[in-house]
């Protein structure tokens, strides 16, 4: 296949079920003046419509029980990942990759407020109802910064004033304003007044409007606390919160588990669409571009994807037939995070890989049968291992590993008693959300991967996507 026409053939045959019963055929266009031929890629919107981001992810009640455990007094994110688990929001600042778009505020205790703390401009996607969030400070820059250079330290510790105090975007005299346009105006008219002059001050606020400014306060970045020093604000204690983050967050609500599932759905159907155009000669960012292609296509956001030993590391540097692959992706839908893998062979397997084929899916059904609430992770990672020992893999091939996933990729607290990141050996609990890792890699005699996202229940676990086709022979 000529390679500058690798996107044009298959994407829209790969995209099947719900796709093509809800597709619109995109144009066909030019890019860089070669025309770009087919009907391009077929979208599905039905995702994007099931209206499963309406509810802030955080379960305040185990956030608060967690909180007492550690004697913490409330949370602090900087993270987008937190600042969304906390407030359902990520922010506009945060998609232009600003270093400190939003924070978010939780108290233990579930009387106090909790805020979204976020750009004046923010406030008018958050006035569009759609979805919960909690109260909302703003903040813009500081309108009389000049003051503050050279200035002593006691000045450091007052608060500009507000570029955006007395600012508002026009609106047109006597328009009909229709609903939403009626919120932004009411978005601009509430907060720009009230608005902070920095995100620090901004931060200050609702600290002190959630009865936090005096507490200790477990952060996920520890530049908090250096701005927070930095105008002379000493009151409060800055704990590092990662952690308790990843605690809070380890088991999953209802509406979690809902948009973990459309991720992974989205995941599959995208990589397996993906590894049907696999050939000789191609490489590694080309089938990357058709797997995210896939993924958009569908709903989602890109994440990974690895292809060949490890990463994007094929062996020949192109796709070479009568080799066998691991592949492993993820695609990203309302910020939760796809996780699945296959083993992928270009023309028939050879009966080595095949033998270690059947030996992983023998360590893959052991560990499952044994999987259910209450089983260390430890426990089934080592009996997929041994498992796959004694059906013939190699000893030195398998790399194990049982993970939650969820807003990060490996979603597990470490270990709180080390000064570095050491999992914990953590046992499996109702409405955790994990996958069971189960690679072999060797270099120079190919790889292979499984990997199936799992809700846990009392008595075993709820498998996310389809189990079908564990072997993909292309």
């Amino acid at each position: 296949m000529d390679r500058r026409h690798f996107l044009e053939t298959g994407l829209a045959a790969g995209v099947t079920g719900t796709l093509a019963a809800n597709a619109q055929a995109l144009p066909a266009a030019a890019a860089c003046g070669t025309a770009v031929h087919g009907a391009g890629v077929r979208l599905d919107p039905s995702h994007i419509h099931a209206q499963l981001s309406k509810k802030i992810p955080v379960d305040r009640a185990r956030a608060s029980a967690i909180l007492e455990e550690h004697q913490l007094d409330g949370l602090i994110a900087l993270q987008p990942h937190n600042v969304f688990y906390l407030t359902n929001t990520t922010t506009i600042l945060t998609r232009f990759t600003d270093e400190l778009p939003a924070f978010a505020t939780l108290p233990r205790d579930l009387q106090q407020p909790s805020f979204l703390v976020s750009s004046t401009g923010n406030t008018w996607e958050t006035s569009n109802g759609e979805r919960e969030v909690p109260q909302i400070i703003a903040f813009s820059g500081p309108a009389n910064w000049t003051e503050y250079v050279g200035a002593p330290a006691d000045k450091m510790r007052e608060e500009p004033v507000s570029a955006a105090q007395n600012y508002r975007n026009a609106v047109r005299a006597g328009a009909q304003l229709t609903s939403r346009e009626q919120g932004w105006k009411h978005a601009q008219d509430t907060y720009n007044p009230a608005s902070a002059g920095s995100r620090e001050w901004a931060l200050v606020h609702a600290l002190k409007q959630s009865g936090l400014l005096k507490g200790r306060l477990a952060v996920d970045d520890m530049r908090i606390a250096y701005l927070l020093k930095g105008i002379g604000v000493d009151s409060v204690t800055i704990v590092p919160g990662e952690n308790i983050f990843r605690k809070i967050r380890h088991v999953k609500s209802e509406h979690e588990i809902a948009s973990l599932r459309v991720a992974q759905q989205i995941t599959q159907q995208a990589v397996m669409a993906a590894a049907r155009s696999l050939e000789p000669g191609m490489t590694f960012g080309e089938f990357r571009l058709r797997f995210f292609t896939e993924g958009v296509a569908r709903g989602g956001e890109p994440g990974f994807v690895l292809l060949g030993v490890t990463q994007g590391l094929l062996p020949d540097g192109v796709v070479k037939r009568g080799q066998s692959y691991l592949m492993d992706s993820s695609i990203h839908f309302n910020n939760y995070h796809g996780d699945f893998a296959r083993t992928v062979c270009v023309g028939e397997p050879r009966a080595e890989a095949l033998r270690r084929f059947k030996a992983q899916q023998i360590g893959r059904e052991a560990a499952f049968a044994i999987i259910k609430a209450g089983v260390p992770f430890r426990k089934v990672e080592q009996t997929a291992k041994d498992s796959m020992i004694k059906a013939g893999m190699p000893k030195d091939l398998p790399v194990i590993g049982l993970h939650s996933v969820g807003l990060q990729h490996g979603d597990d607290p470490s270990r709180l008693d080390v000064p570095f990141g050491v999992r914990d050996d953590h046992i499996l609990a109702p409405n955790m959300t994990v996958t069971l890792d189960l690679p072999y890699i060797e270099i120079g005699g190919g790889a292979g991967h499984n990997e199936d996202l799992l809700r846990i229940t009392e008595n075993g676990y709820e498998l996310l996507n389809d189990p079908g086709e564990p072997l993909v022979v292309v």
